[in-house]
């Protein structure tokens, strides 16, 4: 074998694992958000954690891309253990899928349409369409479509290099004797499971596997423990993406192990009992790429469907690995294992990020309590979830800066741009509630005691906050621009609220109906309730641009044009609002 042979076959090689990679980026791309909207709401139990599994690893092709997302989830306490196994089992399933796209190659039939989809005809077509896709479509599905298209022919053209390469091989005698040295079930398991493990993908292992199987050198008895032993190899990319993680994300990567190695060692006992008693036929025959991806695929299937009963010893056995209890944390929805697929960490920043706002939203109200109930026993709750703000406010922001250096679509940049304002907002919120609580600490310490008419007016501010927190919150969570219109009436009934409070509490003063110590903390308390409804209203506003068509408008511009061009169902709100949150007493 020439020096040209061992440069074509490596140049080959690159090829097939570049488009397969682009290939599933672009799958990935196309289907993240989904894809994490799937997983988290049909694994309520094992046998729909199967089916997700398979679902959405047919889709990105990579199961190791689906354990890692897995194992994310259980980090993070998205996911609960029992139900990652069948999201794992079904991820098996689903890796199977590009083999069979690769034995596409053995179409032998000469109909026109059986023609066409020969990859020597179709990869060419699917790399220019593709390619004039990426290049001249602006459209984000259309781009996608394109990197999928030109992955898949790329891949291709990189199986059908690395064959011309291979067929060189087939006369060289150390290459036969390699061949029969697999033919040991524990030297093809070593050999299949190290080189996956080294390229981190079975489905390309597995591919490569089904390009030298060209020469005709391959047979059964060799290919079946490297195929069981790519199983296994794959499982080294979880066990990676779980170093650091908690013990339950350590456990998740453990099922999965366990899970192909339990697998292969029934195989391997089933087939070469069979053999050594009654012998397969075709035991010596030369193996094709259709028979070793439906090997590959038999083998997953069975392999779940026999341990599909038994889940939950994978999980014990996982127990008595990893030691240690289930550790329960606060949730806690960022994890880098998330930044391989920007999606989906794009969609746990969100959450993270609603989660602070209603901690942020909790110490308000806590605050407010204390001040109307005079009582400083909640100002140690305020106090440590104010450290939890500031600490998430950091921790978000870090993660962030790196969700911006990965290649997002423009929809998703403007996510994150419009994430970074929003976690400002909520951190002032919470400024602001800190202050609110040493307020409190003053009027109790000081004795100040307000009217009956003051507690009423600081009831009906703090619910009219009340709701436009709720509104804000949950306009955020839910990505809801109905809800979000609903906010700037309320807060301009808030303005109104402040404006009007203030003057009767100077004619208070003027009138000698209150003392100045208490004047002087009631303009606080509503000078900090009304910023807090600033806030929201950014907030609101967050929301809009994200929904709406004119995504990039000016905030000020916007509410300007909001006053000024009143619409008939904000004068609508604004009355509901201005008559639920009317001052006069009863």
């Amino acid at each position: 074998m020439s020096i040209t042979d061992f440069l074509t076959l490596f140049g080959g090689l690159g090829l097939f694992l570049y488009g397969m990679k682009i290939m599933g980026d672009g799958l990935e791309q196309a289907a993240g958000e989904k894809m994490q909207k799937i997983i988290e709401a049909m694994t309520s139990n094992i046998f729909k954690g199967v089916l997700v599994g398979t679902l959405v690893t047919g889709l990105i092709q990579s199961s190791s891309a689906t354990t890692v997302m897995v194992v994310g989830f259980v980090n993070a306490g998205v996911m609960k253990l029992t139900q990652a196994v069948g999201v794992i089992m079904g991820a098996n399933i689903g890796t199977t899928v590009t083999a069979q796209i690769i034995r596409l190659g053995d179409i032998s039939a000469n109909a026109w349409y059986f023609i066409l989809l020969k990859p020597k005809t179709l990869a060419p077509l699917a790399i220019a369409v593709g390619v004039a896709l990426v290049m001249f479509s602006k459209k984000k599905k259309l781009n996608n479509i394109g990197t999928i298209l030109a992955g898949f022919g790329i891949l291709f053209i990189g199986m059908g290099t690395m064959e011309s390469a291979v067929h060189s091989l087939r006369d060289l005698p150390q290459f036969k004797q390699a061949f029969t040295a697999f033919r040991n079930p524990i030297v093809g398991v070593l050999v299949g499971a190290g080189v996956t493990a080294i390229i981190q993908s079975s489905s390309a292992s597995v591919g490569i596997l089904q390009a030298v199987a060209s020469t005709g050198l391959v047979t059964f008895s060799s290919a079946v423990p490297i195929i069981l032993g790519q199983n296994i190899g794959t499982c080294v990319t979880a066990l990676l993406s779980s170093i650091g993680a908690n013990k339950n994300a350590k456990k998740a990567a453990m099922i999965h192990l366990f899970f192909n190695i339990i697998g292969t060692i029934i195989f391997l006992i089933g087939i070469y009992a069979y053999q050594s008693i009654i012998g397969f036929s075709f035991w010596n025959h030369s193996i094709n790429r259709g028979v070793i991806a439906d090997f590959h695929t038999l083998f997953n299937i069975i392999n779940t469907l026999l341990l599909l009963p038994f889940s939950g010893i994978l999980v014990k056995l996982a127990h008595l690995t990893v030691r240690g209890k289930e550790e329960a944390k606060t949730q806690q929805y960022l994890d880098e294992r998330f930044l391989t697929t920007p999606s989906v960490a794009v969609s746990q920043t969100v959450k993270e990020v609603t989660r602070m706002g209603k901690v942020a939203q909790q110490n308000v109200l806590l605050s407010m309590d204390s001040i109307l109930n005079k009582s400083t026993s909640s100002i140690g709750t305020i106090e440590e979830n104010e450290n939890i703000i500031d600490e998430m406010e950091s921790n978000i922001t870090q993660y962030l800066i790196k969700i911006a250096d990965e290649p997002l679509s423009k929809e998703e940049n403007k996510v994150v741009s419009g994430l970074f304002h929003v976690i400002t907002d909520i951190e002032r919120i919470g400024d602001h509630a800190t202050n609110l609580a040493e307020i409190t600490s003053y009027i109790v310490q000081e004795e100040i005691e307000f009217s009956d008419l003051a507690k009423h007016e600081l009831t009906v501010i703090t619910d009219a906050v009340k709701e436009i927190m709720d509104l804000a919150i949950k306009a955020y969570e839910n990505q809801d621009i109905e809800l979000a219109k609903k906010i700037q009436p309320c807060e301009d009934i808030i303005d109104l609220l402040k404006e009007t409070l203030r003057i009767r509490h100077i004619d208070r003063l003027a009138q000698q109906k209150c003392n100045l110590k208490a004047g002087v903390i009631f303009l606080d308390i509503v000078n900090n309730l009304e910023r807090i409804a600033d806030h929201c209203s950014n907030i609101g506003i967050s929301v809009e641009q994200l929904r709406s068509p004119e995504a990039d408008f000016d905030p000020h511009q916007y509410l300007k044009h909001v006053h000024q061009n009143k619409t008939k169902e904000y004068q609508q709100m604004y009355a509901e609002y201005e008559k639920k949150y009317s001052i006069d007493m009863a």
